[in-house]
């Protein structure tokens, strides 16, 4: 019976490191391919860079919407005008 449990817990174990280490190899070829994976810009990483282009997008989208009022005359006057204006 003792044996048995000697048998079992190593295998448990060995069982247990298997699963731990992983498959995923990394080599000097994959590193030398891509020194920074993180990295989506010289130094910003992708979340980062895609918070970025969306800020953009969406600043020019709104600015759009101006750009447009302004062109069918839909937007207020000026008020730095000397002469008072109804």
């Amino acid at each position: 019976m003792r044996h048995m449990t000697k048998m079992l817990c190593l295998f448990v174990l060995g069982l247990s490191l298997v699963t731990v280490t992983g498959c995923n190899r990394v080599t000097a070829g994959k590193i030398r391919r891509n020194m920074t994976p993180e990295l989506a810009t010289t130094a910003r990483p992708s979340q980062l860079h895609k918070n970025d282009l969306a800020r953009i997008r969406d600043n020019s989208l709104r600015g759009a919407w101006d750009d447009i009022d302004r062109f069918l005359l839909m937007h207020r006057n000026s008020r730095l005008t000397p002469w008072p204006v109804p």
